[in-house]
């Protein structure tokens, strides 16, 4: 048995109306969690986000996490959620854009831009499963050792280090 949906709060109509009519092709939907789920093109990210952010009745200025979901052979996705804090937000307003990357190329324009502190969730993404950021100011490993290879997150990951003995004190 489904669960039931929600009702879309007041506080996140103006913002689904809002994406819908200027994004047409983005799928915006009203999660049972709370959340408002928007699915965009790849190339629409780099408009899309600063729309978010700099839009007077939208104000999303607080990039809470960005992530990546590998779903092997659909793909990779770019998860970002967002939340609406500042004096221009009415009521609890969250937002998760999900981004479709193909798993031969995945690459997505960073949001560092945007909001500063994307900087280090872009180097986890691609530290640990392997998405390029266009335009970051410095992708690099920030978990991993320099020299580690592949991206452990993947779900195709192969750990290619000797076994070590397991030690139980």
């Amino acid at each position: 048995m489904s669960e039931p949906v929600a009702e879309m709060p007041e506080s996140l109509q103006p913002v689904a109306k809002a994406v819908q009519e200027r994004y047409p092709q983005a799928n915006v939907a009203f999660r049972t969690d709370g959340w408002l789920e928007v699915h965009i093109p790849v190339d629409q990210s780099p408009e899309f986000f600063r729309y978010l952010k700099e839009h007077p009745g939208l104000s999303f200025d607080y990039l809470s996490s960005i992530t990546a979901v590998d779903y092997q052979e659909k793909g990779f996705q770019v998860v970002y959620h967002l939340v609406s804090m500042g004096i221009d937000a009415k009521g609890n307003r969250q937002l998760v854009v999900k981004i479709d990357v193909p798993r031969d190329n995945p690459r997505v324009p960073s949001v560092v831009e945007v909001w500063p502190t994307a900087d280090f969730h872009e180097r986890e993404a691609f530290d640990l499963m392997g998405i390029v950021f266009d335009g970051h100011p410095n992708l690099r490993r920030i978990l991993l050792r320099e020299d580690w290879v592949g991206h452990p997150l993947r779900k195709d990951y192969v750990d290619r280090r000797p076994p070590r003995p397991r030690v139980v004190r």
